[in-house]
């Protein structure tokens, strides 16, 4: 099915339409919104976005919250505690489908918002043990107390993890 030619008439006619004193408003591609005729420039703002920052701190709590998650499913329900390859490949594994569940159900699929995923990943995989020094008790409910005990005997107090060794801060 093919389209019809325009001509000069057609873009005269639909001068015409915007110039009919019964349109109310036009349509501004700038700010994707409809604008009565009668308002000023002026009063017409384009609406504030979140601050780079915010999103960029709540993409990295998503990939957090993944991996944190991961580490729940390994150690309830497969009942994983020795790290090995095999195991951190399932846990990141198992964190970036979580992400990419999180992301979704909260709206944070930009590129850079990924980016703060994987970075929250990254440092919840470093520096997460932190949470369990700091909150031995609750985190024993979440994880399980032999989980929590092997944690607070490989590490240490207020480190990082990287590549198995520990180092402290």
């Amino acid at each position: 099915m093919a389209t019809r030619k325009y001509d000069i008439n057609d873009f005269n006619a639909r001068v015409k339409n915007i110039k009919n004193p019964r349109n109310k408003s036009y349509y501004d591609p700038d700010l994707g919104m409809h604008i009565p005729k009668r308002v000023t420039r002026e009063k017409i703002t384009k609406p504030q976005e979140p601050s780079f920052l915010g999103k960029f701190i709540v993409s990295m709590i998503i990939g957090a919250l993944a991996l944190l998650f991961a580490q729940v499913v390994r150690v309830r329900y497969f009942g994983l505690l020795d790290q090995s390859d095999v195991v951190f490949y399932l846990e990141l594994f198992i964190a970036f489908w979580a992400m990419v569940l999180f992301s979704a159900m909260l709206d944070r699929r930009k590129i850079t918002e990924r980016f703060a995923q994987v970075a929250g990943i990254a440092v919840m995989l470093t520096a997460g043990h932190n949470l369990i020094w700091r909150w031995p008790e609750p985190m024993a409910m979440i994880y399980t107390a032999e989980y929590v005990d092997q944690v607070m005997e490989v590490t240490t107090q207020h480190s990082v993890v990287y590549r198995g060794t520990v180092f402290g801060l």
